[in-house]
C-alpha cells in the first residue's frame, strides 16, 4: 500500500511523477505561470481556471495531467520558494539563523502569498528538506536535543511566515479599500480617532494617537525583530547568561 493508498492522496513528489512534457505545458511552465498570478493578486489566490486562461488552455481539466489537485499545485509554488531561501554556512548557527531570516523575508516581499501556504500546506518538499537539513546542520555544534534543535529554526521561520502573512493581509486590504497609502489610511480613520478622543475613555492612546512623531522614528522593522530573536536564543546556549536572565 502507497502513502496515497492509505492517506488518500499522496505528495506529488513521491507519489505523482510527472507526465512528458506537452508543446505548451509542462509542470515547471505550470508552476511559473501560476506563482506570477498570485504575485499579481493582491490576496495572492488563484484558481486553476485563472491559470488555464493565463497559459492559453482552453480548459483548467488539462492542467490536472501535470498537478493532481489544487493542493499539489500549492506544494510545488511554496516548495519553490523554500528554494530561494539560502542559509550561509560555516559561520556559525547565529549568521546561518540570521541569513535564514533575512533571505526567507526577502522572499516573502516577493510572493506574499507564500507565507499563508507555509501554514497550511507540509513543508515536505526537496526545497524544503534541504533548507532544514542545512540549518540543522549549522545547529549541530551546539549539541542540542532534536525538540530544541528545530524550535529554533521555527523561531525565525515563525518571524518570517508570521511577517510575510501581515504583509500579504495589508496589501489585500489596501486593494480592497483602495487606500494605497499611508496618507489615504490616516484620512480614512481621523474621524474615528477623533470621535475616541472626544469621549475621553482611552486617553493615553489618543495622546499617542494626536502625538506629530508617533512614527517617528520608524516602528521595529523586521532586521530589529530578528536580531531580538537571536538575541534570546542566544541566552539559551550560554548557561551563564541563563541564569542571569532567570
Amino acid at each position: 500500500m502507497t502513502a496515497a493508498d492509505s492517506q488518500g492522496q499522496g505528495f506529488i513528489w513521491f507519489d505523482q511523477p510527472e507526465p512528458p512534457s506537452a508543446e505548451r505545458l509542462s509542470r515547471a511552465r505550470i508552476v511559473q505561470t501560476a506563482m506570477a498570478l498570485a504575485d499579481d493578486e493582491p490576496s495572492g489566490a488563484i484558481t486553476m481556471r485563472a491559470l488555464a486562461a493565463r497559459l492559453g488552455v482552453r480548459s483548467p481539466m488539462a492542467l490536472y495531467r501535470y498537478v493532481t489537485n489544487k493542493d499539489s499545485l500549492d506544494d510545488l509554488m511554496i516548495d519553490e520558494v523554500y528554494g530561494t531561501i539560502t542559509i550561509p554556512t560555516g559561520q556559525g548557527w547565529r549568521v546561518a539563523l540570521q541569513g535564514l531570516g533575512i533571505s526567507g523575508w526577502a522572499a516573502m516581499q516577493r510572493h506574499p502569498w507564500a507565507a499563508r501556504l507555509a501554514y497550511s500546506r507540509p513543508p515536505i518538499g526537496p526545497g524544503a528538506v534541504r533548507l532544514f537539513d542545512t540549518a540543522l546542520t549549522e545547529l549541530d555544534p551546539l549539541n542540542l536535543d532534536a525538540s530544541t534543535r528545530m524550535g529554533y529554526i521555527n523561531t525565525i521561520l515563525g518571524h518570517v511566515f508570521g511577517s510575510g502573512l501581515a504583509l500579504l493581509e495589508e496589501r489585500t486590504m489596501r486593494a480592497r479599500t483602495s487606500h494605497t497609502t499611508d496618507a489615504d489610511l490616516n484620512r480614512a480613520i481621523a474621524p474615528y480617532l477623533a470621535r475616541i478622543a472626544q469621549a475621553g475613555q482611552h486617553p493615553h492612546f489618543s495622546q499617542w494617537a494626536a502625538d506629530p512623531d508617533r512614527h517617528n522614528p520608524p516602528p521595529q522593522t523586521f532586521e530589529h525583530i530578528l536580531e531580538w530573536l537571536l538575541d534570546g536564543l542566544q541566552t539559551l546556549t550560554n548557561p551563564s547568561a541563563r541564569s542571569t536572565v532567570s
